[in-house]
Order: C-alpha cells, then sequence, then structure tokens
C-alpha cells in the first residue's frame, strides 16, 4: 500500500511539473517568435537597454524580456523536477516481483 502511495505521489508531482513545462514551452516560442517585437536579437545581451531611464520608453521590450528569462528558468526548472520524479516511478518494482533482479541470480 505505502509502495503504491508513493508511486502515486511520485506520477503525480511529475505530471504537473512536465505539464507546467509544455506549458511554459508553448508560452516561451509564442513570446519569442509571435511576438510584434523582434525579440532574439535583444536577448542575452549586456547593454543596458532596459535601465531606469530607457526602461519608461521601452516598457513593453523590457517586459517582454523579462518574461522570457523567467519562462527560460521555469522551463528548465521544471524539466528537471518532473524528471527527477518521473524517472523512479517507472524502474521502481517490489522487493518480490517475479522480474527483480534477485530472483533472477537464483
Amino acid at each position: 500500500m505505502i509502495f503504491f502511495l508513493l508511486r502515486l505521489f511520485l506520477c503525480t508531482i511529475g505530471i504537473i511539473f512536465l505539464t507546467l513545462f509544455l506549458i511554459s514551452f508553448v508560452y516561451l516560442i509564442n513570446i519569442i517568435y509571435f511576438s510584434d517585437t523582434q525579440l532574439i536579437p535583444h536577448l542575452f545581451n549586456n547593454y543596458e537597454k532596459c535601465n531606469e531611464e530607457f526602461a519608461i520608453k521601452n516598457k513593453d521590450l523590457c517586459e517582454k524580456i523579462a518574461t522570457t528569462y523567467w519562462m527560460i528558468v521555469i522551463l528548465i526548472a521544471s524539466l528537471v523536477i518532473s524528471f527527477i520524479t518521473l524517472f523512479p516511478v517507472f524502474i521502481m518494482r517490489k522487493k518480490n516481483d517475479k522480474y527483480s533482479s534477485k530472483s533472477k541470480k537464483k
């Protein structure tokens, strides 16, 4: 019973984070490629386009750049968490399972 509950808990968390990964991936593609402003040249540059004095002029651009950075962080974190929680679900076996490694050795 505990084995089943642990597996169900891990599977639920893994599916939630995998769904979050897919939603954030679609949203990130939507922001980067289907936006009215061209964001690709502005990403990962160290110039001060969104400084305090320029932020008023480029508010929409700065918001989209910040949203893109946060979507990348959420994308990576949710992928890692979903992999960590879903991987053990598929390799976990009960000790008395007929396909376990101990029964193969006998």
